[in-house]
């Protein structure tokens, strides 16, 4: 005997909500649009027009806000994902989670992902196309060596691992890269960036082989807080240039090496030295095998190989294989996802932008403003 049919109630029958399907449809229309965007329009529209206003709408927020508003913002998304889940009669349901994944790509796009499709940093700074000669890349790490020299901690053991972070805000570090994107991006009025820099437990992003992050909505900073002092101030740099609207890895870190080397801050200088030497003692060994035996890499001041020895010691301290090739992975795939055809091994061009930016010019700590290229 055949089982009659349940009868449906009167609210699975309900038809989507037509409100819900408006703001979906729109707000996928924007995200596309987003996504066609030239060049040249974000360059104008947004990263003069939107931002300005994205960057000062959020300060006085951060600035208020005790703990990260990035994961706010993400706890709210998931209790609206889950009672749009919740949600009695599927097609109300279905309208509902469209309009909640409609809305976050498109804000996610307008506040952040934009920013990977904008004029590239080697093409505002007018550098050589290719990578940087023997020569340049020797160049370039005397001028570093120099900055490092100078600008280095008078107690060695200040830069060590489990050594205290600054305990002033990151204003500095702040006002350093707001004026250095305001060189490259030639803004009159440079950006006022939120000088919040939130702490996040040790291991949270070391374990998976990364040292911070930003959050899209807000581009507030997030640095690992197992990192040691240099390596934190190196990082703050690069998380505020991607608070600057720099989304791309590689421009991101040689805009915040930089930004801290053309700081009045000796701290910020020596962290951005220190950073970019490993930069190019890299590149250098890709270049020129026998960097390895430059000895003046082997006579750098003690508070450098220390500074540099302790961000190793922290990076092995927390690493897990496994997180480690999980977020790698995934990183990966969204960053190929947005453009970036290299994926994580868009990171490694840092050094090149960095020695390319330095050979540039011929004064010693600012390789963006410079009254004398070299030709």
């Amino acid at each position: 005997m055949r089982r009659p049919r349940p009868t449906a109630s009167p609210s699975e029958r309900r038809p989507p909500p037509i409100g819900m399907l408006v703001v979906a449809a729109v707000a996928a229309t924007v995200w596309a649009l987003l996504r066609l965007a030239p060049a040249s329009w974000i360059d104008g529209a947004w990263v003069h027009g939107v931002l300005p206003v994205l960057t000062n709408a959020a300060r006085p927020v951060l600035a208020s806000v005790p703990g990260s508003l990035t994961g706010a913002t993400l706890a709210v998304v998931l209790v609206w994902v889950v009672v749009a889940a919740a949600r009695r009669g599927a097609a109300g349901r279905w309208a509902l989670l469209l309009a909640v994944a409609a809305v976050a790509g498109a804000s996610f796009e307008a506040s952040w992902a934009v920013g990977y499709r904008r004029t590239p940093l080697e093409a505002r700074l007018a550098l050589p196309a290719g990578a940087p000669t023997a020569t340049d890349l020797a160049a370039a790490t005397d001028r570093l060596i120099a900055i490092a020299t100078e600008a280095a901690p008078a107690d060695p053991a200040s830069v060590d691992r489990g050594a205290p972070w600054p305990t002033p805000s990151w204003t500095s570090a702040a006002a350093c890269v707001a004026a250095a994107d305001a060189v490259v991006s030639e803004r009159r009025t440079p950006l006022a960036l939120a000088d919040t820099v939130r702490r996040l437990p040790a291991g949270t992003m070391l374990s998976g082989g990364f040292a911070g992050f930003v959050g899209p909505w807000w581009r507030e900073p997030h640095l690992d807080g197992g990192l040691p002092p240099a390596a934190a101030r190196a990082t703050a740099l690069h998380e505020l240039a991607h608070a600057a609207g720099w989304a791309r890895e590689a421009e991101t870190d040689a805009l915040g090496v930089l930004a801290g080397l053309r700081c009045d801050d000796p701290e910020l200088r020596f962290a951005a030295a220190v950073h970019a030497l490993g930069l190019l003692r890299a590149e250098r060994a890709r270049v020129a095998p026998d960097a390895a035996r430059d000895p003046r890499l082997a006579t750098l001041p003690e508070a450098v190989e220390r500074a540099a020895a302790a961000a190793r010691d922290a990076a092995a301290a927390y690493a897990r294989p496994v997180v480690r090739r999980a977020a790698g992975a995934t990183y990966d795939a969204y960053l190929r996802a947005q453009g970036v055809d290299a994926g994580l091994a868009d990171y490694g061009r840092a050094g090149v932008l960095v020695a390319a930016a330095l050979a540039r010019c011929e004064r010693t700590a600012d390789a963006l403003v410079c009254p004398t290229p070299r030709p």
